[in-house]
């Protein structure tokens, strides 16, 4: 009975956390990727953004907001454990559907997140987009001892980049002004302000 009463009570205190996102899209584009759009009400960061996530719970998304049009990536290896906060450089390397044929590669600097989460910021989107569209799989070259992270398509990156674009077409005029939501000030407070 305890057992019951606490799972109820630890969703009751989920649900919530939750609440403030709104999904608008969604797609599986392949049996790695798949698109969604998102808004957070809390932040006012509106998204549309491809994941692949691995079996060991690690993960990539890789975003286009909706808001000011950024395009970054956001990437979880639950074999990493990175030291200390700041800033590092890593090697992202693009390989086509030929056995092993390098297409493109190129250094990109990110925030540590925490020991298993980075953020790269500020991608350039048509450079990035036009290597990613013939790619079958990457890999993210990190420095030190953290363990490499490669990532696959199905056949080639055009399939997820396809959807993230329909996701953007269909969404960017009604999220372009988005704002996050604002609490009421209760009249009892704001009587007294």
């Amino acid at each position: 009975m305890r057992l019951i009463i606490a799972l109820l009570l630890s969703l009751a205190c989920i649900a919530p956390l939750t609440a403030e996102d709104v999904v608008f899209y969604q797609k599986e584009t392949d049996k790695f990727w798949s698109v969604f759009g998102e808004a957070d009400t809390e932040t006012g960061q509106v998204t549309c953004y491809g994941r692949a996530n691995k079996r060991d719970g690690s993960f990539i998304q890789i975003h286009r907001s909706l808001v000011d049009g950024e395009l970054w990536a956001i990437i979880r290896n639950t074999a990493w454990e990175i030291d200390g906060s700041g800033r590092g450089t890593l090697r992202w390397n693009f390989y086509s559907a030929n056995k092993d044929s390098f297409i493109d590669g190129t250094e990109f600097t990110y925030e540590i997140r925490n020991k298993n989460t980075i953020l790269i910021l500020q991608i350039n989107s048509k450079r990035f987009t036009e290597v990613l569209w013939n790619t079958r799989y990457f890999t993210l070259v990190m420095p030190g001892n953290l363990q490499n992270l490669s990532v696959s398509f199905e056949r080639k990156g055009s399939s997820m980049l396809d959807a993230l674009a329909e996701c953007v077409a269909k969404n960017e005029k009604t999220y372009k002004n988005f704002k996050p939501s604002l609490e009421k000030i209760p009249e009892a407070v704001k009587d007294k302000i």
